[in-house]
């Protein structure tokens, strides 16, 4: 008799729960909307006294196209100054990809709960019912976990992107003066943030008791293209750099890569005398010009 009475006073809370936020909106919407959207931000405002992790992946895209333009406008083709066309390029490339891949986390962890919690009333009715209670329970799971990448990913975001935009502003400040070596700080400092915060969703796995998340390899998939594209970019470039020191002319059927490259080599042999002459014959000395002149006079 007690244990009847007390699945039934049980039945009773799990339905007024159930009715309390599965049918008065506002009501969810103070306890689990609020609670899953403003808390990482907070929490990473309360923990690490940073501010909003939005405004600061901007500012770290704004330093780092500074930082790469100083490095270009040093840069010369002509002389021993085209090392900082490299560290331009690479600075745009490694703060480019450690700034696409934070706003993707955010994105997708904000876009993910608010999907989620649209669709939570309807999940939170079919907890009245036995057989329905386990698709309660995979909305609670799907819920814990993209809860715990926006709260690791804000996290991580907050702490190492200061790290980064300590040296991008240092990298500014200098002007004209930054060095290549300044320009090898941020891409370490960016290199490094891109490892960890690939690391986001398997911890955030693990907390969630081993759930698999999964981003469908978007991040791999992007960098094994841009790899690949690297590589035969630089090999057909290559290839028109060395035709262009031997002054072969470009063919017709060659890339637009390769056609570049035969530009740039041909360019460089131009005025480094690298390379056989196009056309011209020996070189006579002066004396024995005069003299055939003379006697022909």
């Amino acid at each position: 008799m007690p244990g009847a009475a007390q699945e039934g006073v049980k039945r009773i809370l799990v339905l007024g729960i159930v009715l309390g936020l599965g049918l008065r909106l506002w009501t969810y919407n103070d306890v689990a909307v609020d609670t899953f959207t403003r808390g990482p931000d907070q929490l990473a405002a309360a923990v690490l006294g940073s501010p909003k992790t939005i405004s600061m992946v901007d500012q770290i895209w704004i330093d780092g196209n500074l930082v790469a333009e100083q490095l270009l406008s040093k840069g010369s083709v002509l002389n021993a100054n085209f090392a900082y066309y490299l560290a331009g390029f690479l600075v745009y490339l490694l703060v480019g990809l450690t700034v696409v891949l934070t706003a993707f986390l955010l994105a997708l962890s904000k876009v993910a709960l608010a999907l989620i919690l649209a669709l939570g009333p309807m999940f939170i009715v079919l907890l009245l019912f036995d057989a329905t209670k386990r698709f309660f329970e995979a909305w609670v799971a799907q819920l814990a976990n993209y809860a715990l990448v926006t709260i690791v990913a804000t996290l991580a975001a907050a702490l190492l992107l200061s790290v980064l935009r300590s040296y991008t502003n240092n990298a500014v400040s200098l002007g004209g003066a930054i060095t290549i070596a300044e320009g090898a700080r941020v891409c370490i400092a960016s290199a490094l943030v891109f490892l960890v915060m690939r690391q986001v969703m398997s911890i955030a796995a693990g907390l969630a008791s081993g759930i698999a998340l999964s981003s469908f390899n978007a991040v791999s998939r992007l960098l094994n293209w841009a790899t690949s594209g690297a590589k035969r970019t630089s090999y057909e470039f290559s290839r028109g750099v060395l035709d262009g020191l031997r002054r072969e002319p470009g063919g017709r059927w060659d890339s637009f890569r390769r056609l570049a490259g035969n530009r740039v080599g041909a360019g460089m042999a131009s005025i480094g005398q690298i390379g056989p002459p196009r056309r011209g014959g020996a070189v006579l000395p002066r004396e024995h010009v005069t003299s055939n002149h003379s006697r022909n006079l």
